[in-house]
């Protein structure tokens, strides 16, 4: 997990304070806002920050389709020097490239599948890791600051005797290798820390109490968890947009281990 010194977390809230940073947010509906009866954690999150929070997350997306469909270079388009840009993808990345127009390349390097979509576009496939080393690039390329977060677990995520959060799926370590290749990018496990709330919980507060439709989409009690659990990571490792609290983020208490 990246740590990052006092020194620097209080030179770029300093930064980012003078430019009127805002937080833009890319992923996918376990992010998103929604007016149903699920919720994105984007949306509660916004509660916890003093600054300006644009969820630009949408529903069904992994990082492929993002940026296929363009809603990544809107993101990008809106970027100012300063800014943070929080991403998170995961959920909707796995399967094969050859049948689904959400799944990436298998593989964490440069690998790549040549693919026909329904509509005769021919597209070259990129792996989970090139398209979330690209954001990045991107974020940096405009003066933003790229915040990797790892995928959310499902609320079922654990281990056979439903005690402990399970093991995250590939796309996790996928993310925080992206992050990894940029100075300039951080990384919070947002699977970890919301395992640390959902096992502080018990199994049984979480699922199927928090999840009303299925095991991977939260109620707002639940998006509200989920976001606690990401400002707690922030507090955990220093993150400077830490320094970024109201009153109701400061108040979230800092729990950092199992």
């Amino acid at each position: 997990m990246v740590q990052i010194t006092q020194l620097l977390a209080l030179a770029v809230a300093a930064t980012s304070t003078a430019f009127g940073a805002k937080i833009l947010m890319a992923g996918d509906s376990t992010m998103a806002q929604s007016s149903t009866n699920i919720q994105g954690w984007g949306t509660p999150f916004a509660n916890y920050m003093s600054l300006t929070v644009t969820n630009l997350a949408r529903g069904g997306r992994s990082a492929r389709s993002y940026t296929r469909e363009g809603l990544w270079a809107t993101l990008v388009s809106q970027i100012s020097a300063g800014d943070y840009v929080i991403i998170e993808f995961g959920h909707n990345d796995g399967g094969s490239p050859a049948s689904s127009d959400r799944a990436s390349t298998f593989g964490d390097g440069t690998q790549t599948t040549t693919v026909t979509l329904s509509d005769g576009t021919v597209e070259v496939v990129q792996t989970f890791v090139t398209y979330e080393k690209r954001m990045i690039a991107d974020v940096i390329a405009k003066g933003g600051i790229p915040v990797v977060s790892g995928q959310t677990p499902n609320g079922d995520a654990w281990n056979t005797a439903l005690t402990l959060i399970a093991e995250p799926p590939r796309f996790v370590p996928y993310a925080e290798m992206a992050a990894g290749n940029y100075s300039q990018a951080t990384y919070i496990d947002h699977w970890d820390w919301t395992g640390v709330r959902y096992e502080d919980m018990g199994y049984a507060a979480v699922y199927p109490t928090l999840f009303p439709n299925d095991h991977t989409h939260t109620s707002p009690a639940g998006a509200d968890i989920v976001a606690q659990a990401f400002v707690n990571g922030l507090k955990c490792t220093g993150h400077p947009l830490a320094n970024f609290l109201t009153a109701a983020g400061t108040a979230i208490p800092k729990v950092c281990s199992h």
